[in-house]
């Protein structure tokens, strides 16, 4: 009887310690998280595109498939994609959120256009983070 319980217990024991059930992808190793905001602030001074963690909160997110969010930056935001790895829940606006992953720019071409004809393009250059992992706090 004393096996019975002590496997049930072990069994539950080694369950509980691998629920992934709070996070999505690659695990997010939370104790050399940063804030989002100091993540983008050394990104765009060094330009370098290295593996971090980054954490912050969520105000926006992709309401068709959960295939993007938006971290809060203050006035702006910063878009938060998963290069077709996964997607997030549709519900985690406003919530606290882990991200490992890489600061990379992303260029864009834009037409001005008048009445009758295009009179220019433009590349727009946006920061935007790439996600291999999602932890929710």
């Amino acid at each position: 009887m004393y096996k019975i319980i002590f496997s049930l217990t072990a069994a539950a024991l080694l369950f509980a310690c691998t629920d992934t059930s709070n996070h999505i992808g690659k695990t997010v190793e939370t104790q050399s998280a940063i804030s989002v905001k100091d993540a983008l602030t050394t990104f765009t001074k060094d330009g370098k595109a290295t593996e971090q963690v980054v954490y912050g909160k969520v105000v926006d997110v992709c309401q068709s498939e959960g295939c993007w969010f938006a971290y809060e930056l203050g006035d702006s935001t910063l878009t938060v994609d998963f290069n077709d790895e996964f997607t997030v829940p549709k519900n985690i606006n406003h919530k606290d959120l882990y991200a490992v992953g890489h600061f990379y720019r992303d260029t864009a071409k834009a037409t001005s256009e008048t009445k009758d004809s295009a009179i220019g393009m433009e590349m727009l250059i946006s920061t935007k983070f790439r996600a291999h992992g999602v932890k929710f706090k």
